[in-house]
């Protein structure tokens, strides 16, 4: 039997550490310990080390699936903001009479990306209506987002941690959380983002084809995005120059990718239906929409405020928020040093593809500046491929710096670090170990911090009531107004309306010049002094109710909008007639055909306006 002088070290912790002062304390073991849980593995799910970051991981996305869940169903009258345009109009699968001739329903519906739609047709037909699904969809999108960010993580560089850290920071995003709450199309973004990465990283053929024809049938622009990481991998640098990939196995999986990805494209861009075209860059720099007050804010006056932020910018607020996705700018530094981060070199191999996905995301960004609208908006390309990258990179960079002070902790409670100073030594093990506590401290409590997590964008409707009284009128009734209750009106009351600010999108000729002309048409009609042109408004729309809140009439209210004054000459003639002697015809008329009246708001009857004497 071994004394315990004579011990050997290995039973206690590595050779390496060894020594009778390291047999007196318990840390070193216990920091190996804990630094052995962030080393490589093999990528498979059946190693317990995989298991158990896997298992931590969908605990902390179940976690955030449930706040997301309780904060969009939490109340009967709220819904997801963008879902009031892209999934409202879906009722019609439950109901064919709601939203019978509705050019806005019909317009949504245009542009609803076919496999999305097909989803909700599918959940309706099984029994749950598109407003309940779309409650319930963003939980199951956090958890499948989830599982593919971990996949991705494993591919990536092998550090089963860097799964659970890279999906911390990608549900700490506000942006993350917004578009998956949404339960729109955007939210299906991430997934099918990472389901591509994961396929492409595994050179499978099946799963980066079925990859990119899932984000085809979701989200389309998210194909361009991966052609041009399929492009870029063609070239690789060997023997310091650039050359072309010659496997034949590379070439037929970007080939068969690009084949899906283009049948996709033109699936899509080859007709512009009744709705069409988009705008041209030349016909919105003449209108009010698309400048400063304007509801769809495009173009700035400062150069750098356009390149970076808003609907043209690249969104770096997006992708660095979290902070913590600032880790990820740390990650080619540790790259240069790999002796002193010995984790680094499980992720060179592979780190090449974050490059891909930025050039790829800036490359289309620049391209969709140059073709304004025909790709859409700039910005789709890069506030959310930037945050994914930060996200991954951030998780990845954070596991190797906790790695390196866990190491360089217990290299301090060495014996040669102790024959230099005991309390130099403790001091450094101390200080490295604190600081790995920190960052996982930080990457898991990041939440706490932030005010309303998480963020959902959810509108909520406050005239009950209201709702109510419309919900009981005849299916193929017709709203017009201006007030912001409006918006509301089509997912509480399930009632079409003529016009709305939320519908407001100005991106297709087709579409918007019936919608400015409606809208024009219907700020005329609120301020005319004349009867006569108030009753043809009602008539040629058809319009059955119309709505006014308390502050309809009010000088200030009319010239604060910035929706209605965006529409020329009406908006300045509506201020006009307020500040003159003028009463409005509809302000006239509205006490003796009111069938409804709260607080805030005053529904008439338009019909009853026909035949109302002036």
């Amino acid at each position: 039997m071994l004394s315990v002088g004579e011990a050997s070290p290995r039973a206690f912790a590595p050779n390496w550490i060894g020594g009778e002062s390291c047999m007196r304390s318990p840390a070193p073991m216990i920091l190996k310990g804990i630094q052995q849980a962030f080393a490589p593995t093999p990528r498979s799910l059946k190693h317990p080390k995989v298991r158990f970051w896997f298992c931590l991981t969908l605990a902390y996305a179940a976690m955030v699936a449930v706040l997301v869940w309780d904060s969009v169903s939490g109340e009967p009258y709220a819904i997801a903001d963008d879902a009031r345009q892209h999934v409202v109009w879906m009722l019609r699968f439950t109901d064919a009479e709601l939203f019978s001739n509705d050019w806005i329903a019909d317009y949504f519906q245009s542009v609803s990306p076919i496999g999305y739609a097909w989803l909700y047709r599918l959940f309706a037909w099984l029994g749950i209506p598109p407003l309940a699904f779309a409650q319930i969809l963003p939980s199951i999108l956090i958890v499948l987002t989830a599982i593919t960010a971990f996949l991705a993580c494993l591919e990536l560089c092998a550090l089963p941690a860097t799964g659970f850290a890279a999906v911390a920071m990608l549900n700490q995003s506000v942006e993350f959380v917004n578009a998956v709450a949404s339960g729109t199309s955007k939210a299906f973004v991430f997934l099918f983002a990472l389901l591509f990465l994961v396929g492409w990283l595994r050179r499978s053929r099946w799963l980066t084809w079925l990859s990119i024809a899932l984000q085809g049938l979701f989200s389309p622009q998210t194909v361009l995005i991966a052609s041009g990481v399929m492009v870029l991998g063609l070239a690789e640098r060997r023997e310091g120059r650039w050359q072309i990939k010659t496997e034949r196995s590379y070439w037929i999986l970007t080939a068969g990718g690009l084949i899906v990805a283009a049948t996709v494209i033109l699936s899509y861009g080859l007709t512009s239906g009744q709705f069409g075209p988009t705008m041209t860059a030349e016909q919105a720099l003449t209108m009010p929409e698309f400048f400063p007050r304007g509801r769809n804010q495009f173009f700035r006056s400062d150069l750098v405020e356009f390149l970076l932020y808003g609907r043209s910018g690249l969104r770096l607020d997006i992708a660095l928020t979290p902070v913590t996705n600032l880790l990820a700018l740390s990650l080619p530094i540790l790259c240069c040093y790999p002796h002193r981060f010995p984790l680094v070199q499980t992720v060179k191999p592979r780190i090449h593809l974050f490059t891909h996905l930025l050039i790829s995301a800036l490359g289309w960004f620049f391209l969709a500046h140059m073709l304004l609208f025909k790709l859409h908006l700039p910005s789709r390309y890069t506030g959310r491929f930037f945050l994914l990258v930060l996200a991954l990179a951030g998780g990845i960079a954070l596991i190797i710096w906790v790695d390196a002070l866990l190491r360089w902790a217990i290299a301090a409670l060495s014996p040669s670090a102790k024959a230099s100073g005991q309390f130099k030594s403790w001091l450094v093990s101390g200080l490295s170990t604190g600081l790995a506590i920190a960052l996982m401290l930080i990457l898991v409590l990041y939440p706490a911090t932030m005010s309303g997590y998480p963020s959902t964008s959810v509108a909520k409707g406050r005239e009950i009531e209201l709702y109510q009284f419309l919900a009981n009128q005849p299916k193929d009734s017709m709203v017009a107004g201006l007030s912001a209750e409006i918006s509301n009106i089509p997912s509480f009351s399930l009632r079409s309306v003529l016009v709305s600010s939320e519908v407001s999108i100005p991106y297709h000729v087709g579409y918007y010049t019936v919608l400015r002309q409606r809208t024009q048409d219907v700020i005329r009609g609120q301020y005319t002094p004349d009867a006569a042109i108030l009753k043809s408004i009602i008539a040629q729309y058809g319009i059955t109710h119309w709505l006014l809140s308390a502050t309809s009439f009010d000088v200030g209210t009319v010239n604060g909008d910035r929706w209605i004054q965006q529409y020329q000459p009406e908006g300045g003639q509506a201020i006009s007639v307020l500040t003159s002697q003028q009463v409005p015809a509809l302000q006239r008329l509205s006490s003796s055909c009111t069938v409804f009246q709260s607080d805030q708001h005053q529904l008439i009857d338009a019909q009853c306006l026909l035949s109302a004497e002036d």
